[in-house]
């Protein structure tokens, strides 16, 4: 049995109803959330072109340089070092940069100068983005991005990306705007030929500005098309940390940064008394105001493997059509759940959560939650077996591990992440002895009983694993056997 997995904020007690002679097992996760990032910079396309052949076919575009000189390093992410080499340029007179850095827009009574050419990657990203920001750009009264023409210098952008080849005749790049001729390639262009050019910006956003600002917001002159976060880690977090039953000390920790999957194993002894707490205790933290995480699951010993749901609590169940019953029991509790396009939402304290986000996995209301997963395995059902080792095909082993038989009496072991070794790109671990075997000895530790107890035997075999992974990939769980040659006299 397993107390309902919790996430705690620095110390806290948790109340049990354990009683002397009950062995639990403590498996617990610490993390702390000070904050990593210091800003964000929102990269920013401007409305209109620098000229609207649109507007006025008899215009002439710009090339992209009038020096036909190798430049050299402009095949950075860099626009805004791009332009100024560019323009920079012994005997440099019109280019495509040097408009866009002359460039300046008012919109909504604010002015902006500091416009640049975009890098090949930046034009690439807008044309993956055009259907997005094409209909925000028409409704601000600008020239949108995606072209109906085949000429190739009517459909195409200026990049200000130059080949590192210093003799290639083609040594800079468009990418062109019509899907249906071209669409998103980048081709080779000599630079005094004459295409399109659209100018970008960035801007360092504020707090609030990060948090109402996305891909397709007006802002800054222009629209939005990428946002990039700034990752710089301003200290490492360290904490020590006390474990206690009652008054009983059962794990001291000290300068502790982040942790996965640590456990604890424990008999409650008189000591402990009927129904102890547990106390998670930290002290010497130098994360400040930022308080500590924890990840906790407490797990007894016992036969019993069916759980109710006490009166006045709440919990999570999922029901399966085609199963016709209710297959899974999940730990987050939620205020109100609804369907969003082919996802599902939820709300907690009003604030919205969007499940099976495929960047932020596991995490819900406030905490990184582990993965658990449960099955019957029950190949050659009317075979008696002996289970011998378990073997997982996936992107990491498991944290923690329970097996379980029911057959003639309740027998039960369990693995834990140091158990598994790596073989061929499959995580295997031999099995251990029924910690429920009264021929061990009464007063034995829960580690003897894994060690000297009878192999798990029956018919099929209840396997539970839990992952402290976020990026989660298994394959298969498979439960290794042999056939039981039954009793001798």
């Amino acid at each position: 049995m397993a107390i309902v997995p919790t996430v705690y904020s620095s110390d806290f007690c948790i109340p049990t109803n354990f009683n002397v002679g009950d062995q639990i097992k403590i498996i617990w996760s610490i993390s702390n959330n000070i904050p990593q990032a210091s800003g964000a910079t929102a990269y920013i396309v401007d409305l209109q072109e620098m000229h609207p052949y649109e507007d006025n076919p008899e215009i002439e575009f710009t090339p992209w340089s009038n020096v036909n000189a190798h430049i050299g390093g402009l095949n950075t992410n860099d626009g805004q070092a791009h332009t100024n080499a560019i323009i920079n340029q012994a005997e440099h007179v019109i280019s495509a940069a040097k408009l866009s850095d002359d460039l300046v827009r008012t919109v909504s009574g604010s002015t902006y100068d500091d416009w640049y050419l975009p890098t090949l990657g930046d034009v690439s990203k807008l044309y993956q983005l055009r259907t997005i920001l094409d209909p925000v750009i028409a409704n601000e009264g600008g020239s949108i991005l995606t072209k109906s023409h085949t000429t190739y210098n009517l459909k195409a952008y200026w990049a200000s990306s130059e080949s590192v080849n210093p003799t290639s005749p083609n040594p800079v790049f468009s990418v062109s705007f019509n899907p249906s001729s071209g669409g998103g390639a980048s081709f080779g262009r000599a630079k005094t030929m004459k295409f399109r050019s659209r100018s970008i910006r960035k801007q360092v956003l504020s707090a609030s500005e990060q948090s109402s600002l996305s891909v397709g917001s007006v802002f800054g002159g222009g629209v939005i098309f990428r946002i990039v976060e700034e990752n710089t880690t301003t200290v490492t977090p360290k904490v020590d940390l006390t474990v206690k039953i009652s008054n009983t000390t059962i794990g001291t920790y000290t300068n502790l940064g982040n942790q996965v999957g640590n456990f604890i194993e424990h008999t409650i002894t008189s000591n402990d008394g009927s129904a102890p707490n547990i106390c998670f205790l930290f002290s010497n933290s130098n994360t400040g105001e930022y308080p500590w995480i924890t990840n906790v699951e407490i797990y007894k010993v016992e036969r019993e493997t069916i759980t109710e749901i006490q009166a006045g609590t709440k919990t999570t169940l999922a029901w399966s059509d085609d199963s016709k019953r209710w297959v899974s029991r999940y730990s987050y509790i939620p205020e109100y759940m609804s369907t969003h396009k082919t996802g599902i939402v939820s709300f907690v304290n009003g604030d919205l959560y969007i499940h099976d986000d495929s960047v932020n996995k596991n995490y819900f209301y406030g905490g990184f939650f582990p993965t658990m997963v449960t099955y019957v395995d029950n190949i050659s059902p009317s075979q008696p077996k002996v289970f011998v080792n378990h073997a997982v095909e996936g992107s990491n082993k498991p944290n923690y591990t329970t097996l379980e038989t029911e057959d003639n009496w309740a027998m039960f072991s369990d693995l834990v992440n140091d158990d598994y070794v790596r073989r061929e790109g499959t995580y295997y671990s031999e099995m251990f002895g029924d910690t429920n075997d009264p021929n061990v000895g009464v007063n034995a530790s829960f580690g003897d009983k894994l060690r000297r107890g009878t192999k798990l035997r029956g018919q099929y075999i209840k396997v539970g694993m839990i992952f402290n992974d976020n990026d989660l990939e298994v394959k298969h769980s498979n439960v290794g056997f042999i056939t039981s040659k039954g009793h001798t006299t």
